[in-house]
């Protein structure tokens, strides 16, 4: 009987433990949000979007993937797509063309251009 409030906290600090990371991820993209489909083998993966559109990339694979501007310099900031989840909401503002790739998986597996339109 005495090692059950042992195990309990035992228990209670395990469960803690996980997905402490302090990062959420999410599975519902965020309203009006336009969302690409990002997995190993997506090529040449063309989007066009009007400019102030939220993107999100969401792993349709169950792997955690990376949104990587593939413009010197960046575009912008590099985003973490999690297994099964979307990246964060980003808005696009102003017209361009945006080359990305997986930075996990490599731009020759992974890649494609969001072009933004006024």
């Amino acid at each position: 009987m005495t090692q059950l409030p042992l195990r309990a906290a035992l228990l209670f600090a395990v469960l803690s433990a996980c997905g402490g990371s302090g990062s959420s991820s999410t599975t519902v993209s965020a309203s009006g949000a336009t969302v690409i489909s990002w997995y190993v083998g997506a090529t040449n993966v063309q989007t066009t979007v009007k400019a102030g559109t939220t993107v999100q990339w969401q792993s349709t694979d169950a792997m955690a993937h990376t949104v990587t501007s593939s413009a010197t310099p960046a575009a912008f900031a590099e985003l973490q797509v999690p297994a099964g989840g979307l990246s964060p909401p980003m808005a696009f503002n102003t017209p361009g063309t945006f080359p990305f790739f997986c930075s996990i998986h490599g731009a020759n597996v992974q890649n494609g251009t969001l072009t933004v339109t006024p």
